[in-house]
């Protein structure tokens, strides 16, 4: 199974592909999108080329992002929602499924405990995908995270029918 992760924004989009195969995981690719256009339309569509490029590339199974719970900034929100918007058409255009977690979703199905912070996460996930170093930036090991979340969600999806 392959597994596309995308951790949203206008500005930074981390992405990551991740193959899990006989019950282990492996990175297949992983970064982040800085996107430098001046207009939200430009960034927008910058998103959905490059997520485009990396579905046709990858030929994922399923694609996992992360799900908008709270968000103290007004502004902040609204650009992550645009970002989602984009994204979630994008997997639609290409008939790919979606699994959409929280960040509290992904921490507990990565580590079982939803309250780890940042830094603790990032060790998990260069721990689980056998990586030489913490991934960066902070959005790339995000993505990986997102996706690792998605395999153990589905995994606990299929023991429980």
């Amino acid at each position: 199974m392959i597994i596309l992760g995308i951790d949203p924004g206008t500005s930074r989009t981390g992405f990551a592909i991740v193959k899990k195969n006989r019950g282990k995981a492996k990175a297949l690719e992983y970064g982040c999108w800085e996107i430098v256009h001046k207009t939200t339309g430009q960034k927008l569509n910058r998103i959905s080329a490059n997520l485009s490029k990396l579905i046709k590339q990858y030929k994922p199974d399923i694609l996992v992002v992360e799900k908008i719970f709270f968000f103290k900034n007004a502004k902040t929100v609204m650009s992550i929602s645009e970002a989602r918007g984009v994204i979630l058409l994008a997997a639609e255009k290409k008939h790919l499924n979606v699994l959409e977690l929280t960040p509290l979703e992904v921490k507990q199905y990565l580590v079982g405990y939803g309250r780890l912070k940042k830094p603790q996460i990032q060790k998990f996930v260069t721990m689980l995908l056998d990586l030489d170093s913490v991934p960066k930036p902070d959005d790339a090991a995000d993505a990986l995270a997102i996706c690792l979340a998605g395999i153990s969600k589905l995994d606990k999806l299929k023991k429980k029918y």
